[in-house]
């Protein structure tokens, strides 16, 4: 029997398998009809500055995927979060938005994902209290 999802959760944050994820993640919510939550997270710890070219950075990829969502008849909520991804994603923003799928790259784009990479999707897929889906 398939799982039929409500309330997906996408992260994005500029590299191609984040935006491989939400391609996938786009027609899983059109299969289900449901809803599609983009977020993409600034954390706190980036100088001022930079963080503000970040947000403005992730703003325009926004909008590239709110078209690309609207194309597929996929209704879609944005929301650009400040703090930790790892806890943002697998604990506050499924609990607050009552998410019953994640959907994300396996690895990303930031500085510390070249360190240690899939540290945050290690952790959501460790932690989170519904599916995740890794994407390539």
């Amino acid at each position: 029997m398939s799982r039929e999802y409500q309330r997906i959760l996408v992260t994005v944050d500029g590299s191609q398998q984040s935006i491989n994820a939400f391609k996938k993640a786009v027609q899983i919510a059109k299969r289900n009809q449901a809803e599609l939550h983009l977020v993409t997270i600034v954390d706190k710890q980036d100088n001022p500055k930079e963080a503000e070219d970040i947000q403005r950075e992730k703003e325009n990829l926004f909008t590239a995927l709110d078209n690309h969502a609207k194309r597929e008849h996929v209704p879609i909520h944005k929301a650009i979060k400040h703090g930790d991804a790892k806890k943002l994603i697998a604990e506050e923003l499924v609990k607050d938005w009552d998410i019953d799928l994640i959907v994300m790259g396996a690895t990303g784009k930031g500085r510390i994902a070249k360190l240690i990479i899939g540290s945050v999707t290690s952790y959501v897929t460790k932690h989170a209290r519904c599916d995740v889906l890794i994407a390539r």
